[in-house]
């Protein structure tokens, strides 16, 4: 693979050729958007919150995750700005100035790694967190459009757009190496970059042949670079790979969203939805790809393929809602978005889908099934065993039998909770019957009440 060594070194600032500071000031107009009458319902399990509201502050976001699931976003306009949740609440500081486009990355000990085009110099930077402070520096001069990605030596790698074309730059441990993927001609926006197994790098972009762009997939074999057409596109081309290698492409074209996939012997391209404005794609565990996007002037859509259809909805609706929207999914699969909306406040939002939690459900043993009213026993002995919850959260305490006898004596037996109730008092709230049924009532430590039967055989000899 053939390299030039940065380090830092400046190239000539060639502003008049190179337009990437001002030519995206503002969004990118839609290619032919889709009325909005075809919006699908929305969802009201997404929880949305504003992170950041000081300014026009929420273009350009990228988003990542770390280890703990918790989100990191680049951002900002004026300033470049760096946001994460800390568990407890959203923390905030500005790294930098005056962002065009942001990527960010977190690397094995959850510290930030952040590549962005300053629109005031036109330089192509790259922020990290060292745990104590950040540094800066700067790769190339002009250049712009940059995606990152980390390796498993947490080394920086860099897909970016300069006046000589698609670039191609990694750390190799003791300075950047960079190469020439496609001429300055060829390309159109911003590129897409992923790591596969073997650390061999996969970009995604549009190729410009004047009257139409194509969708372009550029992989190094560890040889040479393929190239392979995938369709006609717009713009934005973000990709990831799956378990297998395979990419998984979300774009758009004529309004609409597209989605392309590799299978292992052939390109498959589908439409998703209308409108498709910003986009971002993930891959869950099945590798079944979940993409976010800018649904014309209506707000932000989730779509995400179950193994047989795509299921379609809206995070949020509004004119300007879902600008430069990022996703990344966490270790449940569920889906972590960040986005700009720019109407009415400007402000930096996220949101994720609180996932449906499964109803919690109780069954109740009682110890013996056949009660003697004439027997002299001491004890009634319950056991209660959980789906989809732990008996070690019960409020024991809250717990009665018939409404009306308390546990005298209890123990955990690893899953299952043991109850013994005084049997002479018990005797009193039950009739003879071949099938009398017995109650145990009671509530989690939340506060949420229980309740749980059994049915026994009670007689009289």
């Amino acid at each position: 693979m053939r390299a030039w060594m940065l380090g830092g070194m400046r190239v000539p600032l060639l502003v008049a050729v190179f337009l990437l500071a001002s030519a995206m000031a503002v969004p990118v107009p839609s290619d032919h958007s889709s009325p909005d009458d075809e919006i699908p319902s929305g969802s009201s399990d997404w929880r949305i919150e504003v992170v950041d509201s000081e300014g026009v502050v929420g273009t350009w976001t990228s988003l990542a995750l770390d280890s703990k699931g918790n989100p990191h976003i680049s951002y900002g306009n004026h300033k470049l700005k760096y946001a994460r949740w800390t568990g407890s609440e959203w923390s905030v500081e500005t790294v930098g100035e005056s962002p065009f486009d942001t990527s960010i990355a977190v690397d094995s000990l959850d510290y930030p790694h952040i590549a962005y085009h300053e629109k005031n110099t036109s330089d192509l930077k790259y922020a990290k967190w060292n745990g104590t402070e950040w540094t800066i520096e700067t790769l190339e001069t002009p250049s712009g459009y940059p995606s990152l990605v980390l390796d498993d030596d947490d080394r920086p790698h860099l897909s970016y757009v300069s006046r000589f074309g698609l670039k191609y730059a990694w750390w190799n441990g003791t300075d950047w190496s960079v190469e020439i993927v496609a001429s300055k001609e060829d390309v159109y926006g911003p590129s897409s970059l992923n790591l596969d197994r073997n650390g061999y790098p996969h970009i995604t972009y549009c190729k410009d042949l004047g009257d139409r762009r194509h969708l372009t997939y550029a992989a190094w074999n560890g040889s040479a670079w393929k190239n392979e057409t995938v369709d006609l596109c717009f713009y934005r081309t973000p990709s990831v790979l799956d378990a297998n290698d395979h990419p998984h492409i979300a774009y758009r074209f004529k309004g609409k969203l597209k989605y392309a996939t590799w299978n292992g012997s052939a390109w498959k391209n589908e439409t998703v939805d209308y409108g498709g404005g910003y986009v971002s794609i993930a891959v869950d565990s099945n590798d079944h790809p979940h993409i976010s996007h800018e649904r014309s002037t209506s707000g932000l859509s989730y779509a995400r393929w179950d193994g047989e259809t795509w299921k379609t909805e809206m995070v949020e609706f509004g004119d300007g809602i879902g600008l430069w929207t990022s996703l990344a999914l966490d270790s449940n699969g569920n889906p972590h978005l960040s986005y700009f909306d720019s109407s009415p406040n400007y402000d930096l939002k996220y949101a994720t889908k609180i996932p449906s939690e499964p109803s919690r459900s109780l069954t109740l043993d009682i110890d013996p099934d056949t009660i003697n009213l004439k027997s002299k026993g001491r004890w009634i002995t319950a056991y209660l065993s959980a789906e989809n919850a732990s008996v070690h959260d019960m409020n024991v305490s809250t717990i009665l039998l018939q409404d009306a006898l308390a546990p005298e004596r209890w123990d955990h037996q690893g899953d299952v909770l043991m109850l013994k109730f005084n049997r002479q008092e018990f005797k009193d709230t039950v009739q003879v019957g071949e099938s009398v049924q017995v109650k145990i009532t009671g509530k989690w430590e939340d506060g949420t009440a229980f309740e749980a039967f059994d049915s026994i055989r009670v007689i009289w000899p």
